[in-house]
């Protein structure tokens, strides 16, 4: 009598309508994640955002005479295969998905939020018009005339006007969600805040390698602090505010 009690003991009950339907827990691909998953997602950021970095770098694209190929190269390289990396390899949404159990995952969107526009928007007029000041001095120096004139002629297009300011801010959308949006908050699910401030920072620089030389310097200091503030704000919304401003700021006192 024992031994037919403990082997029906031992049965899995049967569920009945009045359990809930909670109780069945199919597996997702998030119950298989640990940090040396993190880890890999991080490093295979890095290395995919140095390649699109390295490509953009040596495509020979002239934004002078091909001005319009050289803002589709961002928005393609910058902004639509990140997004692809994102939600077809590392199996993350951009924004709340209904159907994934834990966002965790989604390293707060990439720094997809714009719900503060108000405070990211202070942040840009502060560096800003911090920038202004330092730009405008230095544009009526020797060294500043002769960097707006390598500007004027190795960098802006035929075009002029709205047209030109307005694919400004979409190259500079693409170029931060690319750096501190995809870079910064991917890389940091698996090495930290810091490590992916850093290598962002390195990457950010070495891009402006060739461009005058203040500029180039300049490019490490503003990439580490831009990612410290799109980190403490969890969007890179203020770094795309205040590096769309500033370049078209010193384009408008470069074409004075």
């Amino acid at each position: 009598m024992t031994e037919i009690i403990e082997e029906t003991s031992n049965q899995p009950e049967e569920m009945t309508p009045d359990q809930p339907s909670e109780a069945i827990h199919s597996p997702t691909w998030e119950d298989d994640e640990t940090a040396a998953t993190f880890v890999m997602r991080a490093l295979a950021t890095l290395l995919c955002g140095a390649f699109l970095a390295w490509a953009q770098y040596f495509a020979g694209i002239n934004s002078t005479t091909e001005w319009s190929r050289w803002i589709w190269m961002s928005v393609v390289s910058n902004l639509l295969f990140p997004l692809g990396i994102i939600w077809l390899f590392f199996g993350q949404g951009i924004v709340y998905q209904d159907w994934l159990k834990d966002q965790r995952s989604n390293a707060w969107n990439y720094g997809w939020n714009f719900g503060e526009w108000r405070r990211h928007l202070k942040w840009a007029l502060l560096f800003s018009g911090v920038m202004l000041i330092i730009m405008a001095i230095f544009r009526f120096t020797p060294q500043g005339s002769e960097a707006a004139q390598s500007y004027r002629s190795g960098y802006l297009p035929p075009i002029t006007g709205v047209m030109l300011f307005v694919t400004i801010v979409v190259y500079m959308f693409c170029w931060e969600f690319f750096f501190r949006g995809f870079m910064l908050f991917g890389m940091a699910q698996g090495l930290g805040p810091v490590a992916a401030i850093l290598l962002q920072t390195a990457i950010f620089g070495a891009a402006h390698w060739g461009k005058p030389m203040p500029e180039f310097y300049s490019s490490f200091a503003g990439g580490a602090l831009l990612g410290w503030i799109c980190w403490k704000e969890k969007s890179f919304a203020p770094a795309f505010y205040t590096h769309a401003a500033v370049h078209v700021l010193w384009l408008a006192l470069v074409l004075i």
